[in-house]
């Protein structure tokens, strides 16, 4: 999974920042950031559509809790940017793939000061293509991580994890709905859970057979 490897090394006070790009999904990125021993520096850049860089500059001084205390001039900004990049920590860059050709350009100047310490993940279906465009990002890169979707026979044990509703349901009827919509791919899987889970919502004791999991599976996919 994302982040063991990597961004969980941020607890050693590296001398210099690390990067790990995931093509991951949602679940998979959450789930790796909470096995971190300290989850609580855990911080969030909420990006919009390619961003310009006084945008990013922005978000970046918001993840990091800066407040007011940026300076309006780019290179003090910048400088108040890599000292607060100084904290062991990790950023997590969401939809990576929206960054316009400077924007990488700009992340890569912050962390290639010598005295950045803290670990940023980039994340996004594409962000791996989107960086590769900037030889210079890419080859900082320490890893990349791709989370494939779930194989047949670890859809059952994982699905049951996830959500009580599927403790109960057959693997048989787990691997059909897998094969006709699931297709292993977990955020389809939220989605078609919130249908049965809606449909015994209120009963004692709700009976999850093939024909609720076939209207589940019609009114996400249609009918089948």
């Amino acid at each position: 999974m994302l982040c063991g490897r990597c961004c969980g090394r941020s607890r050693t006070r590296p001398r210099w920042g690390r990067w790990c790009v995931c093509t991951a999904r949602t679940v998979a990125l959450r789930y790796a950031l909470s096995q971190l021993p300290h989850p609580a520096r855990v911080r969030r850049v909420h990006v919009g559509v390619h961003p310009t860089v006084p945008e990013l500059r922005r978000v970046l001084a918001d993840a990091l809790e800066l407040g007011r205390r940026l300076p309006r001039g780019a290179g003090e900004a910048d400088l108040t940017l890599v000292n607060a990049l100084r904290q062991p920590r990790v950023l997590v860059l969401d939809e990576a793939q929206r960054l316009p050709g400077p924007a990488p350009e700009f992340l890569r100047g912050l962390w290639d000061h010598p005295d950045t310490d803290t670990a940023l993940v980039l994340a996004g279906a594409g962000s791996e293509r989107a960086l590769r465009r900037v030889p210079a990002l890419a080859s900082r890169v320490l890893t990349w991580e791709l989370v494939p979707r779930l194989i047949p026979r670890e859809v059952a044990t994982v699905m049951a994890a996830f959500h009580p509703l599927w403790e109960d349901i057959s693997e048989d009827d787990v691997a059909w709905v897998d094969e006709h919509v699931g297709h292993g791919n977990f955020r389809t899987w939220a989605k078609l859970t919130s249908h049965p889970t809606a449909e015994s919502y209120g009963k004692s004791r709700p009976v999850v057979d093939r024909r609720m999991l076939e209207r589940a599976c019609a009114r996400l996919m249609g009918p089948l």
